[in-house]
């Protein structure tokens, strides 16, 4: 069996109830940084690209949903707690691949996880 890279993108995943928890927060995020939607969708459906505004859009979710400190350091244990149940095992699996996010700012460390974890599932990662 040939497993796909396409992402998953149908009625369930990526989970409507945490898109709807999101929204608010990607808002925020937009008019924070300036990052551009069709930035966010190319990342996150398709391929990874260098971009500053982009890098601090991830950033800002990040503080957003309260899972990260001011130096960048990430907090899985937040994360899990923040996530929908049917994500857990999905982001288990990404964490334990990318656990030291490398990056001399917050931005930077912020997009090095976004990478990481897209290129170990990109079936399962998406960018809200």
């Amino acid at each position: 069996m040939v497993q796909s890279d396409t992402p998953r993108r149908d009625a369930n995943y990526p989970p409507p109830e945490l898109l709807e928890k999101m929204k608010p927060m990607h808002d925020a995020c937009v008019a924070e940084t300036g990052a551009s939607e069709d930035a966010i969708k190319r990342f996150s459906d398709q391929e990874i690209h260098e971009d500053d505004k982009l890098k601090c859009y991830m950033n800002c979710l990040f503080h957003q949903a309260g899972v990260v400190n001011d130096k960048g350091e990430f907090h899985y244990v937040k994360i899990q707690d923040f996530l929908p149940e049917s994500m857990h095992l999905i982001t288990l699996n990404w964490f334990k691949r990318c656990l030291y996010p490398e990056g001399e700012n917050a931005c930077e460390k912020a997009f090095w996880l976004n990478k990481c974890w897209k290129t170990r599932d990109p079936v399962h990662y998406f960018l809200p």
